[in-house]
Parts: structure tokens; sequence; C-alpha cells
């Protein structure tokens, strides 16, 4: 039997943001403009829906030469119209405090074709809307660095701002 092992901190109550990013804007560089916006280092991406132009993302495939037996694939780009039917994730720092965000979402094509991943920058620009809803962390950082174990970028979290294990 496997052990069950977390890594955790608690985060009083914050603020929840709600917006819109406008017709052309870029999924995460809109989201991550909404927190600097109203001085937001961290928060749980609770909701995005809307419409975009096209969207590129990566998923999960095998890789046997790497440490946890998968890779990101290469991005995919999926031409629109396309509707955002849900997003969620998270928005922290990397280790020299820029923003970072981590969104998965699900987009649906004019066939109603449904696909799925994490989506990346500078390639989901926004067709109508993108409507938004964030739940701000407050004293708490979250920091994306690589991690050991698995040879990916993750989130830690950190209490009061530390950088700490």
């Amino acid at each position: 039997m496997s052990s069950i092992r977390i890594q955790t901190v608690v985060s009083q109550a914050g603020r929840k943001i709600v917006g819109r990013l406008l017709p052309g804007s870029d999924l995460i560089k809109g989201i991550e403009e909404i927190c600097r916006h109203h001085d937001v280092s961290g928060a749980s991406i609770l909701s995005v829906i809307g419409s975009l132009k096209k969207a590129t993302i990566v998923y999960a495939i095998t890789d046997d030469t790497r440490k946890i037996g998968i890779r990101y694939s290469d991005p995919a780009r999926i031409e629109g119209p396309l509707e955002l039917l849900a997003c969620q994730g998270m928005i922290g720092q990397t280790e020299d405090g820029q923003l970072i965000t981590h969104l998965h979402g699900l987009i649906s094509d004019p066939q109603m074709t449904v696909y799925g991943g994490h989506f990346i920058e500078d390639g989901n620009p926004v067709l109508a809307t993108a409507e938004i809803l964030l739940q701000e962390c407050r004293d708490v950082q979250l920091i994306k660095k690589q991690d050991a174990e698995t040879g990916f970028p993750l989130f830690t979290f950190h209490p009061d701002g530390g950088h700490g294990s």
C-alpha cells in the first residue's frame, strides 16, 4: 500500500475577483494582468468561460525516459471559433517573483468536439469574452519551481511568503 504524502498551508480568506477579458486578449496574459491590476500574487482560478479565436494546449503523453513516465506533448493548435467551456487553475510566482499561471480547461469546436489540456501563453486569443472568477490566497506564497522527484516545474506552498521546503 502506498503512503499518502501532502504539502499544504492555510490561506486566510482572500478577495474574490470577477472580471472579463476583452476580444483579442491572450487568455493567460489577461488573467495575469487582472492579478497585477488588483495586486494579487497568488490565487485559485475558480472559473473561466467564454470563447476563443483558437486554442493552444499541451497534454500529458507517455515517455518512458522521464522520471514519472510522462511529458507534455508538443503544442496542439485547435482552430476556432471555440467555446471555452470550463477552466480552473492556480496563479503564483516563479522563484524570481514573476507571475505564472497554471490553467487547465475544456474547449469545443463548431462540430462540438471537446478538447482538454493545459493552456499555454500566447496561443489563446479571446473571441467575444472570457469571464473569470478568482479567489485570492492571502498570507501564502505559491512558488513554482523545479521538482526533483517528478522532473516538472510544480507549485510549492509557503506560509507568510517564505520560500522554505
